[in-house]
């Protein structure tokens, strides 16, 4: 018997972003796990299209009975989806957030939670810990959409090829050392200049997925993780160890002369 339901609670706001930036956030289930991670352990996607998708997500404390089956579908004939939890905690809720177009750079967000049947004190509780959740959610999609945006209309740079450009000049690398972590741009790419394990690296500060912060990226076991999906690209050498068709294409990579100056080097890494 499908529980009834209760709204427990509405969330309103504005976010600075198109309405055609807040559905491309609200189709990418790949980010919940890196951008929201303190939401979110892990998430197997099972189906997706056009009239959104459905996952098991994994939610903290990584506990087999924490894991939910999850399901965000458009509705057909309204801007607005519904995100449902079919299995696990919280089975039978139904969160419904309607969208609408302000101007090409605003959307309001209107959200209703709508949870089975429970005491009045433990409806409102649930509400507002919901309402928390969900404003620290869209604070963190709205940075991202807002950085998505500025890629889009070429404010952070290019991933044009800088493979045949000549040196650059960094200085004595002792001094580039006390710089570090730093932004260094060329022509219309900027690049990161960071060190791991006494090694100075360089690479490219945008992700070639989605245009993410790469200049944020964790280092782990030798690859820059990007912080919104996860993708993983080889200090080394560039290349995505997952099958992923991206790249961080043409090699960076920081050289020194038998003086101690540095100097940014463009074109594949020689082979040893």
């Amino acid at each position: 018997m499908t529980p009834q339901l209760r709204r427990a609670a509405v969330y309103e706001r504005e976010v600075g972003a198109s309405l055609e930036r807040v559905w491309e956030n609200v189709h990418d289930w790949e980010h919940l796990p890196w951008l929201h991670a303190q939401a979110f352990r892990d998430i197997e996607l099972l189906d997706s299209g056009a009239w959104g998708w459905r996952a098991r997500v994994q939610i903290p404390p990584r506990e087999a009975h924490n894991r939910l089956l999850i399901e965000l579908r458009r509705e057909a004939d309204a801007p607005r989806y519904h995100t449902r939890t079919l299995e696990g905690p919280g089975a039978g809720s139904d969160i419904r957030t309607t969208l609408s177009h302000r101007d090409t750079r605003r959307t309001h967000v209107r959200v209703e939670f709508w949870l089975p049947e429970a005491e009045e004190e433990q409806l409102r509780a649930a509400g507002a810990a919901l309402v928390k959740l969900y404003t620290l959610l869209w604070d963190q999609d709205e940075a991202m959409m807002r950085r998505r945006q500025a890629f889009l209309d070429g404010e952070l740079g290019s991933f044009e090829t800088t493979a045949s450009h000549a040196p650059v000049f960094l200085g004595p690398m002792d001094s580039l050392r006390e710089k570090l972590p730093c932004g260094i741009e060329v022509g219309e790419r900027h690049f990161w200049l960071r060190e791991h394990a006494d090694e100075v690296f360089a690479h490219p500060a945008l992700c070639p997925h989605l245009g993410g912060p790469l200049d944020e990226a964790e280092i782990r076991d030798g690859y820059l993780v990007c912080p919104w999906h996860g993708y993983r690209f080889s200090l080394a050498d560039g290349r995505n160890p997952d099958g992923r068709p991206c790249s961080l294409g043409h090699g960076a990579r920081v050289e020194v002369s038998e003086t101690g100056d540095a100097r940014l080097v463009f074109g594949k890494t020689p082979s040893p």
